[in-house]
């Protein structure tokens, strides 16, 4: 039973290299490497736009963050509120 997937391993070999060596297959790979390269284009350009804009947003965040630090809670009697 062995021997008789041996025996078409030649056929596999040259088949596969036929195949590969059509020129529409040129074509197709050369369509997937280029729509390779426009996601990778595509994603840089997303970092590049999203990583500033984030940036300002934590920025923005943490200023707000720090000013309602230091005003007084809404939770504090009156009392409290008048001492500070």
């Amino acid at each position: 039973m062995v021997r008789y997937f041996y025996a078409w391993t030649p056929l596999v070999v040259v088949g596969t290299v036929v195949l590969l060596a059509l020129p529409w297959l040129g074509l197709i790979a050369l369509l997937i490497f280029s729509l390779a390269a426009f996601a990778a284009l595509a994603a840089l350009a997303c970092a590049v736009i999203a990583a500033p804009y984030f940036l300002v947003r934590s920025i923005g965040r943490h200023w707000q963050q720090q000013s309602v630090a230091r005003r007084p809670s809404a939770a504090l009697s009156l009392a409290e509120r008048e001492r500070l």
